[in-house]
């Protein structure tokens, strides 16, 4: 059986975004998945729009006080139950191949966690933009890193067990928790 993975979307008054971040999970080719939908005490139709998916997939917590975002993080993460762990901003977005397209990275177990490149979205003029527009290292990557941050925490797929290893997320951040965490694992 493929291995299973915990998506967690942290969501607060997400609701401009949500149903295509939500969409997009649930409409991917690979399927053994489950989602810690993480309401961080939103006070829009976030909710609302979850529970119009009627998924099982899609398994709901919420915050009655709000969260720093990466104490937010830490606290969705208690209810993955993935071997897998990946996360997706309620105003982020994945094709639909974006996990399949892991697949070998699943089975591997030489990889703590993986990574890809991303598209910036414009809405202004409808237009996407490639994150870094070359080729990305891979291999211990800690050296590549420290001279140019290039990763995006919607693009990062992690083993569960590299939490246990080294620790969560610093909660003391408000914006570098990921960059944080990503610098100590690489």
């Amino acid at each position: 059986m493929e291995p299973l993975l915990s998506i967690i979307v942290n969501c607060h008054n997400g609701e401009k975004y949500l149903k295509e971040c939500i969409s997009s999970i649930l409409n991917q080719k690979y399927q053994n998945f489950e989602v810690i939908f993480f309401n961080n005490s939103s006070k829009d139709n976030s909710k609302k729009i979850i529970d119009n998916f009627q998924s099982n997939k899609i398994r709901y917590f919420y915050s009655s006080e709000k969260l720093s975002l990466y104490k937010a993080r830490n606290e969705a993460l208690k209810h993955a139950r993935g071997e897998l762990i990946a996360y997706l901003d309620s105003d982020d977005w994945w094709n639909e191949n974006y996990l399949s397209s892991r697949l070998e990275h699943f089975k591997n177990k030489h990889f703590d966690f993986f990574y890809c490149n991303s598209n910036f979205f414009f809405e202004k003029n409808k237009k996407k933009k490639i994150y870094k527009n070359y080729s990305l290292p891979s291999g211990k990557i800690y050296s590549f890193l420290i001279k140019d941050y290039f990763i995006i925490i919607s693009g990062v797929i992690f083993r569960k067990e590299i939490f246990q290893k080294y620790g969560k997320f610093n909660e003391n951040f408000n914006i570098i928790g990921d960059y944080d965490f990503l610098m100590r694992i690489s």
